[in-house]
């Protein structure tokens, strides 16, 4: 028990810093995406006030929400979860509204991606060569692999299709993140402000459209963390059933889902240790066996299917030396640097492996030489990745299709390019400040739940680990937004936090009068 407690008082270390980080800048700072979305996302001093006030306003409406269960005498269960339902029906009907007007259609990667599920279903396996998409990007075949399921079970290219199953997803998101929260949390409001918190996700809801991994892989890993939560309570090898299910498809889609296993693996050697059993540290070792060799399944299908080999890709490595560069349009931006390198050396993976570490190293030496520069680089690069209120959602679907124009409602221009683009942005950054500070309340929660079940830190953990892994890795903001879905685990016992502390000091004052 004692070496839980200091396990959980280290993490404690690791999350002071990044919350206060957070806190501070998203309620000085923010990254504007501006209309004209030919300009990058610049820094612009925020209103801390309004910031402030949208919090105050949150503890308000919590506390009030507090007092008034406190007198009710109804079945809370029940209640709480047509509560849940309500939620998601409104989140649902917001969704639907969303994906159905937005003209939104895929450019980039997410449009490679899906065309090599059609070229595939057509017999074309040229993407898998070496010089090909999946071939340097080995990590989307499963992307590729769920669409032409989709394809074949829909039709060719139903972006649409994928939309709406990305609303269906985010529901049951909420549905398992209510879950959690009820699991987790000790204050019985918690689970009731959750949902809001969901529903009202701006980002989250922008990206509905986006037809990439980002958001089933937010679904997959909530439900992830509740299966292990669940486990770890019962020892019932069912849970582990559902976890291995859904991290195997989460790590077809998105490969951050290894910060996930490595938060898991942490979390549950730990239940190990307070339990004294095995079962919690074989259960991770077991969905990530099952996740792993689902992918592999993949690549091998594919080597059958085509005959190309199986290529690793560009080396990891490369994405870091792009991710610490100084690059064009900020630091860590994109630039192409991986098919870059890998076009330089005749697609030697090992070649273009040895370049990769020579330019991290040159980046280190420039950063050890230059503390001055590093502290900007790596703060400038965290506030491009953390501080932007809609995650960049708005310039991540603004890619129209223009046969629909025509069809689309004035609304959604004007949220894009009108109007009503501030308002919007504006209500992202109120809601930005109102999250990380309620996760800076939750520290002192925390600190006294160390003996509790460690699963349930399972996702901070994550949080932890995606911060950190965001230093090195590639600038954008989407990257970043998993993470703070998971935060949303937290911040409504940061509020209740806040909430009791002004309760106390209510029945000390009224105490001191009388």
């Amino acid at each position: 028990m004692r070496f839980c407690k200091i396990c959980i008082g280290i993490l404690m270390l690791f999350t002071i810093p990044i919350a206060l980080f957070l806190a501070f800048y998203s309620l000085r700072y923010s990254f504007y995406s501006p209309t004209d979305y030919s300009i990058s996302p610049y820094l612009v001093a925020d209103q801390p006030v309004w910031n402030l006030c949208a919090f105050a306003g949150m503890i308000l409406l919590s506390f009030i929400l507090m007092c008034f269960l406190e007198t009710s005498k109804k079945k809370r269960r029940l209640a709480g979860y047509l509560y849940l339902a309500g939620w998601c029906l409104i989140y649902g009907v917001m969704g639907f509204i969303w994906v159905s007007d937005v003209p939104y259609y895929p450019d980039g990667d997410q449009l490679i991606a899906t065309a090599a599920a059609y070229y595939h279903r057509l017999g074309n396996f040229s993407m898998l060569g070496a010089t090909g998409y999946l071939g340097k990007f080995p990590y989307q075949k499963g992307l590729a692999f769920l669409y032409e399921i989709l394809f074949d079970l829909f039709g060719d290219f139903c972006y649409p299709v994928a939309a709406k199953i990305h609303v269906i997803l985010g529901m049951i998101t909420m549905i398992f993140g209510y879950l959690i929260v009820e699991e987790t949390s000790s204050h019985r409001i918690c689970k009731l402000l959750y949902c809001p918190l969901v529903a009202f996700c701006i980002p989250y809801l922008f990206l509905t459209p986006y037809t990439y991994g980002d958001l089933p892989s937010i679904c997959f890993c909530t439900i992830l963390f509740w299966a292990l939560i669940r486990f770890s309570r019962t020892l019932k090898w069912r849970y582990v059933f559902v976890a291995s299910c859904v991290s195997a498809l989460s790590l077809m889609v998105r490969m951050h889902t290894w910060i996930i296993f490595i938060a898991a693996g942490i979390g549950m050697f730990l239940v190990s240790v307070q339990k004294k059993k095995m079962r919690p540290v074989l259960s991770v070792a077991v969905l990530t066996a099952c996740a792993v060799l689902s992918v592999k399944a993949v690549d091998y299908s594919y080597y059958l299917r085509s005959g190309y080999e199986i290529t690793k890709g560009a080396p990891m490595i490369l994405t870091v030396a792009m991710g610490l560069g100084d690059n064009y349009g900020g630091p860590g931006i994109y630039n192409n640097y991986q098919t870059d390198t890998m076009n330089s050396v005749n697609y030697d993976p090992v070649a273009a492996s040895e370049i990769g570490k020579e330019a991290v190293q040159e980046r280190l030496d420039t950063f050890k030489q230059d503390p001055a520069y590093a502290k900007w680089f790596f703060k400038t690069k965290l506030q491009w990745q953390w501080i932007e209120p809609t995650f960049e959602t708005l310039i991540s679907t603004y890619y129209f299709d223009k046969e629909r124009l025509d069809d689309t409602p004035d609304w959604v221009f004007r949220i894009y390019e009108g109007d009503l683009h501030d308002t919007f942005t504006g209500f992202a950054d109120r809601y930005q400040s109102i999250v990380y500070l309620g996760f800076l309340c939750f520290l002192p929660i925390l600190w006294k739940k160390r003996s509790s079940n460690p699963a349930g830190f399972i996702p901070l953990i994550a949080i932890v680990g995606g911060f950190l892994f965001s230093i090195v890795w590639e600038s954008q903001c989407r990257y970043a937004l998993p993470y703070y879905l998971f935060m949303l685990l937290y911040v409504p016992d940061g509020i209740c936090f806040v909430c009791d502390m002004l309760k106390s000091g209510y029945k000390h004052i009224r105490h001191s009068s009388s």
